[in-house]
């Protein structure tokens, strides 16, 4: 793969927009620095012996503008890092960056616990006179049942920047710095191999020798990190059921589920219906994916082909431009000419460099452009990647135009509802423009493929495994590399029965994605996608007004728990029938193919 430095600056997004030097970035770290220790002068001790609000709110107005001047700052250096792992002065930078910020938390962690030694009643009268402190107060009192002493919270708020955060650290540097693949050949060709190319480029490719020639080297080196990585996986999960005993929560799952404001059933719902009803559909999508590609056996690594051989087509990014302003039309002009902004002033990152991260995500720095990272093949599967950031943008920017930063993020569990919104918007557009039935199959296939099997069985997989995982350990389990091997070959075939032949190295995807690192997260995405399709039906059935209801939802910020957000968007996910009516939608995809 290309060095960082020999690809072309008009596909890497621009960080000058942010600091452009790093002499201002590290006259603003500092700035941080000063600004975070001389609030923790002025108001420790003060915050404990408050008698009426005026201290505590103007304390809050205080910190949420010394954490909007933050988070630019922070990810930054985080952005800067990810888009090259390899060098070590961006690394550098980052650690440097990430240890005054775990400093500063564990100063910070002093307001919390004085706030705990308050009356509640004196909390909930802040929040009553300042409508726009009302969050901010709340999860205090939610919280406060589980804080531990102010000596306790200042040293595990110090450590969780290079402690806690350790075992993805340790992930992140094994997989994009230190691991490296051999090439491999294939009918007297050979083939270069990266985590990044294998994740993005062969897991798809038409050619079955080449894709599958490619899962077993990929697979085999994956193998020679196994142990440390579930090494630190397992101290991951571990330090997280310490801390749910520690707090005194009822399960390390109420613990996780704090910060996403929803309960267990909640998010086992997720887990128990998907298993339980989609599976059927995807096992008729894997047959149908046998018959098409003419193969005498499906296996793991042919999931990821398109259902139908030749759907997918290459595209340009000037042609993805396109694509996106047309299936933002119906969001309305402001909308569509914010996001479009993007193509322009270099919010993407579209280089396939070494050393880069895999996948794509969204950074939406306080009262900044969103910056979006890709790895771009030109294909239109990287479209629906596009769009899914580009609808995490949305909601960032429009959220933090309206909002403090406290106020600005949903709740974790509405955090992929907005990017998974624009996806259902992309496959809407396109049924409804289809004029003869191979093409509505075509476009059925790319829904299916691009949009419900990554949220709504790859993260699900993850999620379904990582439950297990976790009430393991809860039970005192000690897991070894062999244990999440055997978990998660069991997960995979209890969704796809007899149908996919597991391929010796499925049972190590369990080392290919990030998300396990933070908590719960990969539920959210079925989670979000459930509210985003019920939004979507809705946009075809009311038009501009329904439209009108999803912006009015992304202002919102996180203002709002997730049931009464979906609400404002015209969903109601305190039930399981939008679920099951998700699932339904799949089903009749599947049909269609």
């Amino acid at each position: 793969m290309a060095k960082r430095h020999e690809v072309p600056i008009k596909d890497t997004w621009n960080l000058d927009d942010l600091f452009a030097t790093k002499t201002a970035f590290d006259k603003a770290l500092e700035n941080v620095k000063i600004r975070g220790l001389a609030f923790v002068k002025k108001y420790t001790g003060k915050i404990q012996d408050a008698k009426t609000p005026d201290i505590l709110l103007e304390s809050f107005h205080a910190l949420k503008t010394i954490m909007g001047e933050a988070s630019p700052v922070m990810l930054y250096a985080m952005l800067d890092f990810s888009a090259d792992m390899t060098d070590a002065d961006k690394r550098r930078r980052s650690m440097e960056t990430q240890a005054i910020f775990g400093m500063l938390q564990g100063e910070l962690s002093f307001y919390q616990s004085e706030m705990n030694l308050l009356p509640e009643a004196l909390l909930e009268q802040c929040a009553h006179i300042d409508p726009e402190s009302a969050t901010f107060f709340n999860d205090m009192l939610r919280e406060r049942p589980y804080r531990l002493s102010p000596e306790t919270e200042k040293v595990l708020s110090s450590l969780s920047q290079s402690i806690f955060d350790l075992p993805y650290q340790l992930y992140s540097s094994a997989k994009l710095a230190d691991l490296s693949f051999p090439d491999f050949e294939v009918g007297n060709k050979t083939y270069p191999l990266s985590f990044a190319l294998y994740e993005e480029k062969y897991a798809y490719d038409s050619d079955t020798d080449v894709r599958r020639k490619a899962f077993e080297v990929f697979s085999e080196e994956l193998g020679r990190y196994r142990n440390t990585l579930a090494t630190g996986y397992f101290a991951k999960v571990q330090s997280d059921v310490i801390m749910a005993k520690l707090r005194g929560y009822d399960n390390v799952f109420d613990y996780l589920l704090l910060s996403h404001k929803v309960d267990y059933e909640t998010y086992l719902r997720q887990v128990e219906v998907i298993m339980a009803e989609l599976s059927p559909h995807m096992r008729r999508y894997a047959r149908k994916m046998k018959e098409n590609w003419k193969l005498e056996t499906l296996r793991y690594d042919d999931l990821k082909l398109p259902p139908l051989p030749g759907m997918d087509q290459p595209v340009t990014q000037s042609e993805a431009k396109n694509i996106v302003s047309d299936t933002l039309a119906i969001m309305g002009e402001d909308y569509q000419k914010l996001l479009l902004s993007a193509f322009e002033d270099r919010w993407f990152d579209f280089a396939a460099n070494e050393g880069k991260s895999t996948g794509g995500f969204c950074a939406v720095p306080y009262k900044n452009h969103a910056y979006i990272l890709l790895n771009w093949n030109g294909l239109l599967a990287d479209v629906y990647t596009l769009v899914h950031e580009l609808g995490h943008a949305a909601q960032g920017m429009l959220a933090q135009q309206e909002r403090h930063f406290f106020n600005a993020d949903p709740t974790l569990y509405y955090i992929e509802a907005p990017s998974t919104f624009h996806e259902v918007l992309l496959n809407d557009r396109l049924l409804s423009e289809a004029k003869t039935k191979e093409e509505r199959q075509v476009i059925a296939a790319r829904a299916v493929a691009n949009t419900y099997y990554h949220n709504f069985v790859t993260h699900f997989l993850e999620a379904a495994w990582q439950h297990e995982v976790y009430q393991a350990v809860s039970q005192g389990a000690v897991l070894t590399a062999d244990d999440f091997d055997r978990m998660f070959l069991d997960t995979l075939k209890q969704f796809w029965g007899d149908e996919v032949e597991m391929t010796p190295g499925a049972e190590r995807t369990w080392m290919r994605q990030p998300h396990y690192y933070t908590g719960l997260y990969s539920y959210t995405y079925s989670a979000g996608l459930t509210v985003s399709t019920a939004a979507g039906k809705r946009i075809q059935r009311e038009g501009p007004q329904a439209a009108e209801d999803w912006i009015k939802m992304l202002k919102l910020g996180g203002t709002l728990k997730p049931e009464a957000l979906a609400k404002e968007a015209g969903v109601d996910i305190t039930t399981d029938a939008a679920l099951k009516e998700t699932i339904a939608w799949i089903g009749q995809l599947v049909d269609e193919i």
